[in-house]
Parts: C-alpha cells; structure tokens; sequence
C-alpha cells in the first residue's frame, strides 16, 4: 500500500477522478451529548444484503464510504445502549448524508427502530444536483427510452437539441444539453463513474431504460474529486442484480398512426414505410448453480437486450432530366425565355475582353458531341415521376429518401460481495448501429450506388471496480475502464469500377476508396458521394484513490490515469468530384445571365466541368496521456 500511495503522490495534473457513490457519515452521542466511543455500524443493503461496517472513533464520529446507491437499513450497536435501527435510508449517487444518531442507555438486546422519518438534508456538501430515481425512471414517459434524455429534465440543465433524436442509437442528441451555462455539449458524462464519451464529448453508450438505477445531473460540482468538463456532470448508475430474481420484457411500436406526408398526398403517391419498433428484455439476480453453488447475499448477474428497427421517411423533391433532355434535346426549354438557350462553347469568339457564343442549332446537342462518360452515367439517374414547374424543375419525388436503422445492445454485470469489507463488480457493454441516409435519387438501396454512405457506430466497454475497506478509517478504490467508439461510414458504391464509366484507369488506380465518382448540378439533383471514413476512439481509465477518515474529516486522494487515442481516416472523394455549372453554355457572352435549369446538364453531356477534385487525405492518429491526481478534505458530519 505505501507503494501504491507512492506512485499517486507522484502524479500532479489539472483534471479529476470520479466517484458515483454515497457517503453516509454522522456522530453518536449519548442521552447528555457525550460522544459514543468504538460503536459498531453496520448499513446492509436492502436488495441485496452487501454489508458495509465501521466504528465510531473517540469523539463517536463515524463514516461509510463507498456506499452504491441504494436504500440502507443501519444499525447502531454499543455496550450499555439500546441497539437503534434506522430503516429505509436511501444513499443516492455522489450523495453526502449527515446523520447523528443519540442512542438510548439500555440493554443492548432492546431495539429502537426508527421508520418513516422526514428526508434527510444534504449539510455535508456543497454540490448542486438533482437525481433522477429508479422509480421516476420506471414511471416517467420518454421518448426513445434513452436514460441520459432525463438529465435534460433536471434544474441546471438546459436541452438545446432536436428532441427527435434522442433515440438509443443517437449519440449527439441526448448530450446536447448545457449545464450551469457552460456551453452545450460540454460535460463530463459518466457511466458508474467511467468516461463515456466520443471524442467530441458525445455519448458512447447509452444504456437500455431498464438497465439504469438512477441518473445523477450535477451543474456544479464542488468536490475536487470530480473535473474533466467546463460544464457539469452527469452520472449513469447501472442496476445490479438483487437477491431475488427479477426480469423484463417490452415492445413499443408505432406505424400504423403516422399521416401521410403533404408532398406525398400532393403527388398521389403512397404512403412511404414509417416505423419505430423498439423491444428488449432484461434478467437479473443471485448467480445460483443447483447443487453446486447458492449465490445469494454474495454474487449477482443483470443481464439485458434491446433492439431497434427505425425508419424515418423524408419525401424529398429534386430535379431529374426528362428523356428528351437525356438525349441531349433542350427544345423544350425554349417556351419560357431566351434566357434558355444552350449554346456551343465550341463557338466562341473573342468579342472585347468577352466571349461570344453561337447557340445550338434547335437548342439540341448533336448525338455525336455528347461525352461517352455521360451516357454511362445515365444508367444512374431516374427518370421524372412528377408534373413539377413548367421549366422541369422539382418533377423528382424520392418516397426512398429518408433514415432506416437496425440497432442492437447487450449489457451484462456481476457483483461480488467477497466480505463485508471487500466488493467489486465487473460490467461488459456493446452496441451496433447500421444506418442509412439519403436516398434523393428514388433506387432501392440494394441497387443503388448513388444513395449516401451507410452509417456504423460501434461501441464496446469494459469496466472492473474494486473497493476494498484495508481497516475502520483506510478505504481503497482501484478502477480499470475501457470504451471505444467507432462510427466508419461506408459508401454504397464501394469498390466501384470508375473504368467502366470511361474514366482513365490511372484515375481508378489512385482511389484510395473506389467509390463511384460525384457529379454535382447547379438545378438538377447530384449523384454519388464521397468514399467514408473510420474514425475509432479509446478511452483507457486506470483509476485509484485512498480515503482516510481522520475525526471530523475525510481525506481523500488518488490519481486518474486516462489515454486516449483518435484516428481519423476520413477518405473524402476519394475517387473524383465534379461540377457543372453554367459556365460553359451560357450565352450570348460569357458573363450573360445563367439559365435556371439546363445549361448545367448540357455542360455534362459535352462534358466539361467547371471545377472538381481528387481527395487524397492523410490519416493521422492522436494519442492523449492524461496523469492526474486529487486531494479532497471533507466534513464527515455536519457538526
């Protein structure tokens, strides 16, 4: 132990470690205020029977450390006293509760009980917080079932997201909250007290509903023990298996009650696939091998699931070429102004410090002038299934466009309750997202390389927790966390072959990621998007910290050992990017007004761009080593 203490002395840094569990601290007296020397506590968990002891030193102070959130029923014991029992104590997360006990001089076979007495107030500490409770959690409504979107109901807290997205497989909108007006998205977020956050300080990992036990939102913090944000703190506390065996199973759905979208019903077309079906199931209790072992009062197991399936349509109107313009004919165009005109860059002439143009004869472009890489691309792009404007325009309806999800998470947890001064638990956490995006040009994803990139997030985590009670007044915690996200983006058309569309083979060769290549319109609606990326990202935790309690103090000190490490391999357009705008056929001069639709589409089919490009990114990696060390001083008692 002194090596240990050794070794987080030596670490000095500017962020903190976390504690998620109460404290529950106080002094004993005697009917005159006389102070109750070498009295025996004993605080046994309700649900579970975990015991936690101590005794009172020679003022008759006291103090239980390390206590999980739960309900306590605390007994109070010395010679030449009644025994006093004090029912139905509930330690809530990072809670600092005073309670001073005056004993009754009897026999220490007599009892007093103490029931149903008023909620005790927190003197003990200067935090502000509030906690979301188990039954509140199991009771109040919430959209997506996602237990980080209660913080934003706490005082403190203000939402400044799309209350939409605060589904489990969402990570930016249940974290998109300010605390004690910090800026948004800003806060050290918490899962039993190990980080849990993306890069950008987004959640990793968000627990199913029925897996949390209480959420602690705390804007101001002023315990050193805790840091790491310019914003508060938000704690996930998990639920942890309890000597009776308890389980779950749920389903919400809804479909059938969703209207028709207005530009749906406008155009006649059928009502577009609406879905949110989310379901699990949780287990837990004493781990029990017939015959073999009986794990109650000593080892517990929570298990849980859940999955989601989510479609979320989002009509959308773009603009396609008719087939006559597909051919190259733009005759039709002409019936709403001159402005129109589609003439031949082929043509120009030097008139001043300007270029003159001559139009295409019948504002049609010769079958033989229309570039080969462009009638291969027309293979990709649909045709018009809308009136739309009288100059073509937004004649495109997508009913394919909008999100589809298929999610799942597994969370599993053991206790161990070794000895009334040794326990420690060990949770294992996944989840996975497979998403899809915009879908503008109305193809069925399984044939459809020009639909946006489909979407993963990953996410795994490992965590150990130890507490160890060395003697009545020395308490050591030791931590190890592990989490990692990774959210890569793969595009549809992956391993596309540019060569097939008339591309140079040196071109496709180069790609990074052979992705079809992007054509982007001024009017008409692109095609093809980038190549995707990979973005992991580690966060390593060793965590240790000693509590002494020394009289009317604890004094708490310990490091927080943290890595982290970042790739970003995003491969941008990875196999080219192109634009065509009006520069190329407007007309007569080359600084003339630009037609609203045509001219772009024109300039593809003689293709000549007016700009693009070629991504070739690097990929740098980032590795953070954070040491950090803390020393609290705290009143045990709030005398």
């Amino acid at each position: 132990m002194k090596v240990s203490v050794l070794a987080v002395l030596v670490f000095v840094g500017a962020c903190w470690a976390q504690e998620f569990r109460a404290v529950i601290s106080g002094r004993i007296s005697d009917p005159q205020d006389g102070s109750v020397a070498g009295a025996k506590i004993t605080a046994t968990r309700v649900d579970t029977g975990a015991k936690h002891e101590t005794v009172s030193d020679s003022e008759g102070l006291y103090s239980l450390p390390f206590l999980p959130p739960a309900v306590y029923r605390i007994v109070f014991e010395a010679p030449g006293f009644k025994r006093y029992h004090r029912e139905g104590v509930t330690a809530g997360t990072n809670e600092r509760i005073g309670l001073d006990i005056r004993l009754e001089v009897g026999a220490v076979t007599e009892t007093v009980n103490v029931t149903a007495e008023a909620p005790m107030l927190q003197t003990t500490t200067a935090s502000t917080g509030q906690v979301i409770t188990t039954r509140q959690i199991e009771r109040m409504p919430v959209s997506g079932r996602t237990p980080l979107a209660l913080a934003q109901l706490a005082f403190g807290v203000v939402p400044n997201t799309d209350p939409r997205f605060t589904r489990p497989f969402d990570n930016a909108g249940p974290s998109g909250f300010s605390m004690g007006g910090a800026p948004a998205q800003g806060n050290e977020l918490l899962i039993d007290g190990a980080p849990d956050t993306t890069g950008n300080l987004r959640v990793a990992y968000n627990p199913p509903m029925d897996a949390v036990a209480e959420v602690k939102a705390e804007s101001f913090q002023a315990d050193a023990a805790y840091g790491h944000t310019g914003g508060g703190t938000v704690n996930i506390i998990l639920k942890s298996g309890t000597n009776d065996f308890h389980g779950t199973l749920y389903e919400f759905q809804n479909s059938a009650f969703n209207a028709t979208p207005f530009f749906t019903n406008k155009a006649g077309a059928k009502k577009p696939v609406s879905r949110f079906n989310q379901y699990g199931f949780s287990v837990s209790g004493p781990v029990t091998i017939p015959k073999l072992f009986r794990g109650r009062d000593r080892v517990f197991f929570y298990l849980g699931y859940e999955g989601v399936k989510d479609a979320l349509p989002a009509p959308t109107t773009g603009t396609a070429p008719t087939p006559a313009e597909r051919n190259g004919d733009f005759s039709a165009l002409l019936s709403q102004g001159a402005v129109y005109t589609i003439h031949d860059p082929l043509t120009g002439i030097r008139e001043g410090q300007r270029v003159r143009r001559t139009p295409f004869p019948g504002n049609t472009i010769p079958a033989n002038r229309i570039s080969p890489i462009a009638r291969n691309y027309l293979q990709y792009l649909p045709q018009p299934n809308q009136t739309g404007r009288a100059n073509g325009q937004d004649n495109l309806l997508s009913l394919l466009n909008g999100e589809k999800n298929n999610f799942y998470n597994w969370i599993g947890r053991l206790d161990f309750n070794l000895s009334a001064n040794h326990k420690f638990f060990f949770n294992a956490r996944h989840n996975f997202r497979q998403g899809s995006g915009s879908n503008a040009l109305n193809r069925p994803l399984n044939d459809n390389p020009t639909a946006t990139n489909a979407l993963q997030r990953h996410n795994w985590g490992f965590m150990v927790d130890d507490v160890d009670t060395l003697s009545a007044t020395w308490l050591m915690n030791t931590r190890v966390n592990w989490t990692r996200f990774k959210e890569p983006l793969q595009n549809f058309s992956d391993g596309f072959d540019s060569t097939s569309l008339g591309f140079p083979s040196y071109l496709a060769s180069a790609a990074p990621r052979k992705v079809i290549p992007r054509l982007n319109f001024s009017a008409f609606t692109g095609i093809g998007h980038g190549g995707g990326r990979e973005f992991p990202f580690d966060i390593f935790q060793l965590f240790e910290s000693f509590t002494k309690i020394a009289g009317k103090h604890n004094l708490k000190f310990g490091m927080d050992f943290r890595e982290t490490r970042e790739s970003q391999l995003d491969y941008g357009l990875s196999n080219g990017d192109f634009t065509f705008g009006n520069g190329w056929t407007n007309g007569p001069l080359d600084n003339s007004s630009a037609a609203p639709i045509g001219q772009d589409f024109a300039a593809f089919l003689l293709g000549m761009p007016t700009g693009g490009g070629f991504d070739l990114n690097a990929a740098p990696t980032t590795t953070a080593i954070t040491r950090c060390s803390s020393r609290t001083i705290s009143a045990s008692s709030p005398t």
